[in-house]
């Protein structure tokens, strides 16, 4: 067996019974994209291994069986994504605090967040914060993360402006779930749906209407004179975004991770005001707007599954089987 080959191997045997990207394999190793495709084929042929085409992406599932062998390097670089907005306030701490454990880490910001979750189910980043709601959706296509379901809440507003009867909203996202409310409910009355996957494209065409969107976003169309209808405690949601964790990361790096994450949600709590400039070193958001940010993130407490439950009933389709979605929890399982 070649010594590319082996460490191939050597490397898919850290995820056996998973889901992984296959551009993972190649960027992992530093081996050739095709080089790495040509072992996975003779894999695939010998029964290791099976594959799937996910749109122009490939996914890799290392079917069980095959003996563990630790893998990790000695100081790994994890890769973290995040979608413009006040939310992540508790990020400094959490870059601290693996730092400490000898991870290297890159802040990438997104502005859309299902562009985001794509981007952790393709092995893009490790790690992403981003809506609930749009990790359940694509999860059954790629099955290649799992989600810890705690985080901060809140945070958003629904807007209105007289000069039009259109509701704007982000796409399978936690405001597009808080847009399905409201219309539901009858609490607007719009006749249309129009999606931005920006939020500074928002700013630049929405003159009137209904809006559902975030901190800071919605401190500017108030601004413009929107007026807000209904806040987060009128509307009883109680998530936002959530940690999605790339079935790439070993055990090992999960547990730390986590622990590192729930440890910072904690200090958070305590002191909200402490990252305040990396925050904004980050995102590029004024300290003076992330300081009213403080007022509006609140932690949760960890969230069961009784939260998936609550989105599925009212917002995911049908097929597949929705006890498919209820695997993106199980951390046990990576």
């Amino acid at each position: 067996m070649s010594s590319i080959k082996r460490r191939v191997l050597e490397f898919l045997k850290n995820y056996q019974g998973l889901y992984i990207p296959q551009s993972h394999i190649h960027r992992a190793l530093g081996v050739s994209k095709s080089r790495v495709s040509e072992i996975l084929r003779e894999f695939e042929l010998e029964g290791l291994i099976t594959r799937l085409v996910i749109g122009k992406s490939k996914v890799v599932y290392v079917k069980p069986g095959l003996s563990e062998k630790y893998m990790e390097t000695q100081q790994r670089t994890l890769r973290i994504g995040i979608v413009y907005s006040s939310e992540y306030l508790f990020l400094g701490s959490l870059v601290k605090r693996l730092a400490r454990r000898e991870f290297n880490v890159n802040i990438l910001v997104y502005r859309d967040g299902l562009r985001l979750t794509k981007a952790l189910a393709e092995g893009e980043v490790h790690l992403a914060f981003s809506p609930l709601t749009g990790q359940l959706y694509l999860y059954p296509i790629y099955k290649t993360y799992r989600v810890v379901l705690r985080g901060l809440r809140e945070g958003f507003r629904v807007l209105y402006k007289e000069g039009s009867s259109v509701v704007y909203s982000s796409m399978i996202s936690t405001m597009d779930y808080v847009r399905q409310r409201v219309l539901s409910k009858g609490l607007i009355d719009a006749s249309s749906t129009v999606y931005y996957s920006d939020p500074s494209t928002l700013l630049l065409r929405v003159n009137g209407g209904y809006v559902v969107t975030w901190h800071p976003v919605y401190l500017e169309l108030e601004k413009r004179g929107f007026r807000v209808l209904y806040t987060p405690s009128d509307l009883d949601v109680e998530f936002c975004c959530t940690l999605g964790l790339s079935n790439t990361l070993s055990s090992r790096e999960r547990a730390i991770v986590k622990k590192a994450y729930y440890e910072a949600l904690e200090e958070y709590s305590r002191s909200p005001d402490k990252y305040l400039d990396y925050y904004s070193a980050v995102t590029g958001i004024d300290i003076s707007t992330l300081k009213s940010a403080v007022r509006e993130y609140k932690v949760t407490d960890e969230l069961g599954v009784e939260v998936i439950s609550k989105v599925l009933s009212s917002y995911a389709p049908s097929i597949p089987s929705r006890e498919v979605y209820y695997e993106v929890v199980n951390l046990e399982a990576l």
